[in-house]
């Protein structure tokens, strides 16, 4: 199939993902030290730069087990917002005091890459789906030259990289997943596939959409409609997902959930074959009270 982005036509869209590898080596600094484990800071300039040069800096923090040390890492990505942030914290924290290292990405426009004047995670989400694709792509860099950083050794001896996300920060993971088999194993938390989809029908959207056609003012916008799909192809984790077979996938979604839809997460799950997935009863907003369960899941899928 041939996918369009304005001017360029791209035969495989995981080309469109390549990127320029960080040869600095960062410098950690040692933020936290706890009993089970230690929190490390560093930062690097990201691969592929946004106009918005407050989020060009990327920020990543390293999660080190004290003891029993398992030579396996998972590289994290959050949610939206400060909440969806603080939220995936969590794992990253439990799984360094099981044993597993962890490295926490801060996602563009959010922590310390969130833009003044504008609230944290507002800027990750653009109407122009140009803009959204350099975000993931954005995103995708970041995660990838964390695998760079690992097969270099700035976190000790690793055999194996894996991936967790939750929600936007899942759909980045997902595509990572299809574009570099570095990542052996993916978890993804209130993820989904069919980004057109979710925009035109997921209840949470409804504003956005509002807004579209307050803008249009009647007019026929099915072209518009074509050009969204046809770039936004270029960021679903629809176009990705079959790119991850044999590589093992677990899920986990919400069947209340408004924001991503049942739609949206059995359409990724169907495109995995070699994925389990497991629906509870919450949504975005209560997440964190299953967070044990699914720390257990986890766990033992790692190898713990």
């Amino acid at each position: 199939m041939i996918y369009k982005m304005k001017y360029i036509k791209v035969n495989d869209p995981r080309k469109v993902y390549r990127y320029r590898k960080v040869e600095e080596r960062p410098v950690k600094l040692l933020i936290s030290e706890e009993e089970d484990f230690s929190v490390s800071e560093f930062y690097f300039k990201s691969p592929v730069g946004l106009s918005v040069k407050e989020v060009n800096k990327a920020y990543a923090y390293y999660f080190r087990p004290s003891k029993n040390k398992k030579r396996k890492l998972c590289i994290i990505t959050h949610g939206h917002g400060e909440r969806g942030r603080t939220a995936t914290i969590y794992f990253a924290r439990e799984l360094a005091r099981a044993g597993f290292p962890a490295v926490f990405l801060t996602l563009p426009f959010h922590g310390k890459r969130q833009v003044e004047g504008i609230a944290e995670g507002e800027g990750i989400f653009v109407l122009d789906s140009v803009g959204m694709l350099m975000r993931f792509r954005q995103a995708v860099s970041d995660l990838r030259t964390l695998a760079d950083f690992a097969e270099r050794g700035l976190f000790g001896e690793i055999d194996e990289i894996s991936v967790l996300g939750l929600s936007i920060g899942g759909m980045i993971t997902t595509v990572a997943m299809g574009v570099d088999e570095r990542f052996k194993k993916g978890i993804f938390i209130l993820a989904g596939g069919d980004i057109e989809g979710i925009f035109w029908k997921s209840f949470s959207m409804r504003l956005m959409r509002k807004y579209v056609y307050a803008v249009a003012k009647n007019q026929d916008i099915s072209r518009e409609r074509e050009e969204y799909a046809n770039i936004s192809r270029l960021y679903d984790p629809l176009t990705f997902a079959e790119f991850i077979p044999p590589r093992e996938v677990i899920m986990f979604n919400g069947y209340l959930d408004p924001i991503i839809p049942g739609f949206a997460s059995r359409k990724l799950f169907e495109k995995i074959p070699t994925a389990r997935i497991t629906y509870l009863p919450f949504g975005h907003g209560t997440i964190l009270a299953f967070r044990k369960l699914m720390l257990h899941r986890i766990i033992r899928f790692l190898g713990g």
